[in-house]
């Protein structure tokens, strides 16, 4: 009897209507998972990444199909009312998600190339929230989103969110988010919709951006102002800090994949951003540009082209090779010099890499037969004995004894000749007469050590020996394109220097050949000069000395350059004009 009863007592336990319906809802729930899994599978697999397939039978129970949700092909898609992810901390995504949930799902999906999370997220903050979203963060999450969607080369999510951002939260779009975005288009070979997103969202300020038309009188209204230009200055210097980052990407985008038109173009826009980077006050270190990766790329990009992989493009063509400079990598230190100088270390000697390959001493001249033949551009140097001639050259090739360099003044006692990127075995050639054949490179040209002047160890017919030749050299040597004259920074100049600025100006051709003046020594000036903070000055009396002399001597138009050999100041200027004697 007892156990009778137990047994009906079990069994209406087990009929009991809560018991059933609670078994129902964990069959449907298994049977829910189970088709939700299956669709997964298939939407990773599908071509339309905004398409879910739908279950037609159970569409009341799984999914709402959205009455404006139209996918990119414009076919009717369906929405569930709870996105399921593969993430353990962040499970779904529903109407109490909030936007750190969402931003630690979209990190997730990218280090682990989740797809379907991604899609699942994009459906989620694309079709069903608005954009009040997080209290408007909803851009910053579909900009995150965006970048994630790019990383893992699926352009048609990442478009949708860039385009969604755009329509509606234009107001509150971030540089930052907008430079990672051209980064990720840039990476996905999307450069045409890089340049969009760049000259939409960090498009150049207008001119006169910092000035601003005031008549206030009282001064709460004025510091209103102030306050006001304050904050645009801040803005703007932000978009142009991303802005440039973004065509550094872009360029060096173009220089690995080996397509120099393209990267001629983007490099010269980076170049005519320097004159309002330097206006905005930047600095190197806030500008974190990428020089040293720009300029391997473009002398990757040269050494292809010295290997004829360019050749067969026809003259006509507009990416004919005749329409390049003679080194790609001489657009790239344009740019650099255009910007703040960081002086970097790294960055120059893989610029001195790329533009002087080989070196190799051809002759000392004394006279103007004793030249060799003027075949290519030559810059020559000049100045007093010991004024740091041999120095200032081994600095600006990257060698250690290109030019011999002496604590005896007037060690130089001919004109050095030494030929940059001539042919691979030009030294055997002058050495031991072999014929070694080949031919010089296309941006080669000659490096030439003038005497030093002043009180150099020499008799005085010797030294009027120089002067003769000087005059002859300035006045006959077609081929020279640049003349540096080199003065001590902490003196000024001389009255031989003064001679020498006579010459230039009654001798040179101002349009064949340029004059640089170049202050040495300048670290010494400087007491524990660095590299970085503080390489090198001049004082304002040997500065208006300086003005005063070119001036008296007809060479007042002549460009300054500020150097020295100990902490590399203005080792990017001078190349500016070294690569004048390339250029030929």
């Amino acid at each position: 009897m007892n156990i009778h009863t137990c047994k009906r007592s079990q069994k209406s336990k087990s009929d009991h209507p809560e018991a059933v319906l609670k078994r129902q809802r964990l069959a449907n729930s298994q049977q829910s998972r189970r088709k939700h899994n299956f669709a997964s599978r298939q939407y990773l697999t599908s071509t339309d990444p905004y398409t879910i397939p739908i279950d037609r039978a159970n569409t009341q129970l799984n999914t709402n199909i959205h009455p404006n949700n139209i996918n990119l092909q414009g076919t009717a898609t369906t929405i569930p009312t709870v996105h399921e992810l593969h993430s353990e901390n962040v499970k779904r995504l529903d109407a109490n998600t909030t936007a750190d949930e969402v931003v630690r799902a979209i990190k997730r999906a990218q280090n682990l190339h989740d797809l379907h999370d991604v899609a699942e997220i994009a459906h989620f903050l694309v079709e069903e929230v608005d954009p009040s979203f997080a209290y408007g963060y909803r851009g910053s999450l579909l900009s995150r989103l965006a970048v994630a969607a790019l990383h893992l080369n699926n352009i048609p999510i990442a478009t949708r969110c860039i385009t969604e951002r755009r329509i509606h939260h234009r107001s509150s779009m971030l540089p930052l988010e907008s430079s990672a975005i051209v980064r990720g288009l840039t990476r996905c070979h999307c450069v045409t919709e890089a340049w969009e997103v760049l000259e939409d969202e960090l498009s150049l300020p207008l001119h006169g951006w910092v000035d601003f038309d005031s008549t206030a009188t009282f001064n709460e209204d004025q510091q209103h102002l102030d306050e006001e230009a304050t904050r645009r200055r801040l803005e703007v210097k932000e978009r142009l800090i991303h802005r440039a980052r973004g065509i550094g990407s872009i360029v060096s985008r173009h220089l690995y994949q080996e397509e120099p038109t393209a990267a001629l173009a983007a490099v010269d826009k980076l170049r005519t951003m320097g004159q309002i980077v330097n206006e905005a006050g930047l600095t190197p270190s806030e500008l974190d540009m990428p020089w040293e990766k720009l300029v391997r790329g473009a002398a990757m990009c040269e050494s292809q082209r010295r290997n004829g992989v360019w050749d067969s493009i026809p003259e006509t063509s507009p990416e004919s090779p005749s329409t390049w400079p003679c080194n790609f990598v001489y657009p790239v230190l344009d740019a650099m010099i255009a910007f703040p100088s960081d002086n970097n270390d790294r960055t120059f000697e893989a610029l001195c890499n790329a533009l002087v390959r080989r070196t190799v001493f051809v002759t000392g001249a004394v006279d103007l037969k004793g030249c060799p033949s003027p075949d290519r551009g030559e810059c020559a140097f000049i100045g007093r004995s010991n004024v740091g001639k041999s120095s200032l050259v081994n600095m600006l090739t990257n060698r250690k004894s290109l030019a011999f360099t002496s604590k005896t003044p007037g060690k130089t006692q001919q004109f050095n000749y030494f030929a940059v990127n001539d042919k691979p075995e030009l030294e055997r050639q002058i050495r031991y007469g072999d014929d070694v054949g080949g031919s010089k490179d296309r941006d080669s040209f000659y490096i030439v050590d003038l005497p030093g002047f002043g009180f150099a160890k020499v008799p005085q017919k010797q030294r009027q020996q120089w002067s003769d030749f000087m005059e002859e050299y300035f006045a006959k040597r077609k081929n020279l394109k640049v003349v540096f004259h080199l003065i001590d920074a902490r003196h000024g100049p001389t009255e031989e220097d003064g001679r020498i600025m006579q010459k230039v100006g009654n001798l040179l051709d101002s349009n064949k050949t340029t004059y640089v003046v170049i202050l040495t020594k300048a670290d010494k000036n400087v007491k524990g000069a660095d590299s970085e903070k503080n390489p090198g000055k001049v004082s304002n009396k040997v500065w208006e000395k300086l003005l005063e002399t070119m001036k008296a001597n007809k060479v007042g138009y002549a460009p300054i350059v500020l150097t020295s050999a100990n902490t590399r100041l203005g080792r990017d200027e001078v190349w500016k004009y070294l690569r004048l004697a390339a250029e030929v």
